[in-house]
């Protein structure tokens, strides 16, 4: 755009810089990797590092590497543990190391594991001197801590009839054979191997370790144990170097009394409550009872003999039926539900939890917010934000077509519904209302919604574009300001067509992450280019009219760092965040963009590399709305500035991607229509699709504004554009849905 290229800094100067920044970037490298190697070139001794070491799972493991200056092959290394030596070879595959020093190859890194005993120690390594002159260098010094006492948890200790069951784990470090664990109840010794599977133990050997040894480390004990309180304690025999460990104790009550839970207590109708639970009683296995008590007074006794494996899992001793499930009356008055627990043999009652209920008045569904439609050809999408409901949930929407009567349920998880079958041109009214089990909520209406939006074969009505030139990187300053923006564009855009708004930011920092905004050297970064297109979008539908859509193409350029990295990170890190959070609006859509000339400081062969980085890291539309500076007007196939060809501009402005691009050329004068008439009949010459061009980019306000530049209006822009691609069977096309005019800020 020629606004950007009137201030953006001379392309040689450019380039000037980041070769030297190259070469610091690649001094900086090598000082860092080898720290000490110019003055080891002089004394001929050794360099490197001890890079790692560690104690994980039994087994120390030390590593690094080290280079002699005075040969390529690798050397010898000693490595001193608490002062005593064992003699290493440093001829390890280290490609990094080989990057970093120049003509000495790879064959240079160290490592190694063995056993250590429990304790502190000190690990050194020293780089042994070859050739003249040198001495031997030490690489650097660890402390290592080792631990190879065995390890393991008490998962669980529950009820059984005669007393607890006792799961958990263990394992030694040292060892991949199951160990001996030893578990005491009181005074009391049983030993088992922990040797069985997760499964049938209950319990889960923690992945850290279950990676490196298996899971079968496991145990299950039901133990004997009277009514009252038992100390439990769990001790896993050591394997090889190590000594024996004590897990845990524990104090654990036995008691006679019953045990269980209120899990629910919901309402079901205007007179009808739900209650779920479970009640185990731990002198029988045979199903008990519970007594369900509303406002402190006994209303039900409800047997709990219904199947409930989850308990089962946790108190297998007791089998799966004890669970309970009734449906009880109860007025549309404020509640509070209880359970309690019935004793069979010794012991006693036992209340279980308890459960609040308001009145039914409050549990209606509320109408549903944010009603939204979206047309397609013979349908609409209907997308909206949840009804609030205090207590009941919302079950389900249902949806009332008024022209045709038809009633569409959905599910209350769903927000979103797609009604077919419609007459394209027809205009339909929508009625929405939440359900729960208590009723039906107050709807909420959208009317006069026509299907699908016609073909555009006529001036399209112009959106408003930007430079964006005016953020500055304050989350809060700029998402006030882009709210403000785009609730303004949006508000100046009619019901019943497509829009298409181009926000251009800038060219790529790509070495700070981030973008020069265009026309200016002010630098932001790309998290906070994100954050100002959110707000953007969120200001955009605040105003947004009804079958209205809209694309939102966040634009660059190819005049400042250019590489199929930087299309990569113009993806990743701007467009697709980007993406993912317009989703939430049923009628947006977001693309990115590139203004792409010959006048600008890229080469076209970079400039595909960028194309291809952004268009293989997301499945986001390409908009290109570039120009094309020196093609002709009067033939295709031609070549264009700066060593361009026509071929080239058709490639980046579709052929490249043409199920995902956009052509959104510049056209500021009568030419510029004819060369893109000819660049798309480029491409059909060569039997690859013509271009789609979705509308004319100008800057009639933005020269306005600045007063240095000259463009005809979009509507006379559209025109010709229109006309130039018609005049030809070989690049007509059905429709052009977009016009849109950029302005500074």
């Amino acid at each position: 755009m020629r606004l950007t290229a009137e201030l953006s800094p001379h392309p040689l100067r450019r380039r000037l810089i980041a070769l030297l920044v190259s070469v610091a970037a690649l001094a900086a490298l090598l000082v860092s990797y080898l720290p000490t190697w110019a003055n080891a070139a002089a004394g001929r001794s050794p360099v490197g590092v001890l890079e790692v070491a560690s104690f994980t799972n039994g087994r120390a493991t030390v590593g690094g590497w080290t280079i002699d200056p005075d040969v390529k092959t690798p050397i010898g290394v000693r490595i001193y543990i608490d002062g005593k030596p064992q003699l290493w070879r440093a001829d390890k595959i280290r490609p990094d190391v080989a990057k970093a020093a120049l003509g000495y190859g790879a064959a240079h890194g160290f490592s190694g594991t063995f056993g250590l005993a429990n304790g502190s120690h000190r690990i050194c390594a020293v780089g042994m001197n070859v050739g003249i002159g040198g001495t031997n260098t030490t690489l650097g010094c660890k402390t290592v801590l080792a631990q190879n006492n065995p390890v393991g948890a008490m998962t669980s200790v529950t009820r059984t009839p005669a007393g607890l069951r006792v799961a958990g784990w263990a394992l030694d470090p040292n060892a991949s054979a199951p160990v001996t664990v030893d578990v005491t109840v009181d005074a009391v010794h049983t030993r088992v191997v922990a040797s069985a599977t997760p499964k049938a133990s209950l319990s889960a050997v923690p992945a850290s370790y279950n990676a490196v040894y298996g899971v079968n480390h496991t145990f299950v004990l039901n133990l004997k144990a009277a009514t009252g309180s038992h100390k439990v304690c769990l001790t896993a025999f050591n394997v090889g170097i190590g000594a024996n460990s004590q897990i845990i104790c524990r104090t654990y009550v036995v008691s006679p009394n019953p045990f269980g839970y209120l899990d629910t207590a919901t309402r079901t109708s205007a007179t009808t409550i739900t209650v779920t639970g479970w009640v185990i009683d731990p002198d029988t296995v045979k199903a008990t009872s519970v007594n369900i008590l509303i406002d402190g007074k006994l209303t039900n006794n409800i047997p709990a003999n219904t199947t409930r494996t989850d308990v089962a899992a946790v108190y297998p001793a007791y089998g799966p039926g004890h669970g309970y499930a009734k449906v009880i009356s109860a007025n549309g008055n404020p509640h509070t539900v209880c359970g309690s627990a019935v004793n069979v043999g010794v012991g006693a009652a036992v209340a279980l939890a308890c459960k609040s209920l308001p009145s039914t008045g409050d549990t209606v569904p509320a109408p549903v917010t944010g009603l939204q439609a979206g047309a397609a050809s013979g349908s609409i999408t209907l997308t909206w934000a949840a009804a609030r409901s205090v207590t009941t949930p919302v079950t389900a929407y249902q949806i009332t077509v008024k022209e045709t009567g038809n009633i569409i349920k959905v599910s209350g998880s769903t927000l979103k519904a797609a009604i077919t079958g419609l007459t394209n041109g027809k205009r339909y009214t929508f009625t929405i209302v939440g359900l729960n089990t208590m009723g039906t909520g107050s709807p909420a209406t959208v009317t006069g919604v026509p299907v699908a939006i016609p073909p555009q074969t006529s001036p399209a009505p112009v959106s408003t574009s930007h430079y964006i030139r005016n953020i500055t990187g304050n989350a809060v300053s700029d998402s006030a300001l882009m709210r403000k923006m785009g609730a303004a564009d949006a508000g100046y855009n009619p019901s019943g067509h497509r829009y298409l708004v181009l926000l251009q930011i800038g060219g790529q920092d790509q070495s700070r992450g981030g973008v020069l905004l265009s026309a200016t050297s002010r630098y932001v970064s790309n998290a906070a280019v994100v954050t100002a297109m959110k707000a953007y979008l969120d200001g955009y539908v605040t105003k947004q009219k009804l079958n209205a859509p809209m694309l939102l193409a966040i634009g660059t350029n190819n005049d400042v760092d250019v590489s199929s990295v930087a299309g990569a990170m113009w993806a990743r890190g701007v467009v697709n965040p980007v993406v993912s959070y317009a989703a939430r609006y049923a009628n947006i859509r977001v693309g990115g963009a590139n203004d792409i000339e010959p006048g600008f400081s890229a080469t076209a062969g970079e400039t595909k590399s960028w194309l291809s980085g952004y268009v293989g890291a997301t499945s986001a539309q390409f908009v290109f709305n570039g120009s094309a500076d020196g093609c002709s007007t009067g033939a295709a196939a031609s070549r264009c500035n700066n060593g361009w060809t026509m071929a080239d501009l058709q490639w980046l402005s579709g052929g490249a991607a043409p199920t995902r691009s956009l052509s959104l050329p510049q056209i500021y004068n009568s030419a510029m229509p004819l060369q893109w008439k000819f660049i798309s009949l480029t491409g059909v010459s060569a039997r690859k699709p013509k271009l789609y061009f979705g509308g004319p980019l100008t800057e009639y306000t933005a020269c306005q504004q600045a007063g240095s530049c000259g463009s005809i209006t979009n509507v006379d822009a559209w025109n010709k554009l229109w006309a130039a691609i018609s005049s030809a069977t070989a690049t007509r096309q059905a429709d052009m849905p977009h016009g849109t005019d950029l302005r500074i800020n």
